[in-house]
């Protein structure tokens, strides 16, 4: 089967939310990080970095951690063009070895 550009719709066959929900680009949303905290020291900068070396427009970034806490939250306000760069910055962020979950 021959893989086509989706323009927006992503397909059923992949596992589409919402039972094939469209996505208009581009789109700004918060992209919140959830990580370890001992060894996530560097998460601002290596976020700046993955926005920068892609091309992604950040509006904010801001992180909570509470003493003692085991994970802390990252929070970055991002603006992606296509669904390419979308994906891209969803596998980069997924990369960095201190971080459990990208939402």
């Amino acid at each position: 089967m021959e893989s086509k550009p989706h323009d927006g719709v992503i397909p059923e066959a992949c596992g589409a939310p919402f039972g094939g929900a469209q996505m208009s680009f581009p789109v700004t949303f918060d992209l919140r990080v959830i990580y370890v905290l001992e060894g996530g020291d560097s998460i601002q900068s290596d976020l700046e970095s993955i926005y920068a070396r892609l091309g992604v427009e950040c509006s904010l970034l801001q992180g909570v951690s509470k003493p003692g806490a085991k994970y802390g939250r990252f929070c970055s306000r991002i603006t992606v063009r296509n669904r390419a760069q979308f994906y891209a910055v969803y596998s980069e962020v997924g990369r960095l070895p201190y971080v459990k979950a990208a939402i």
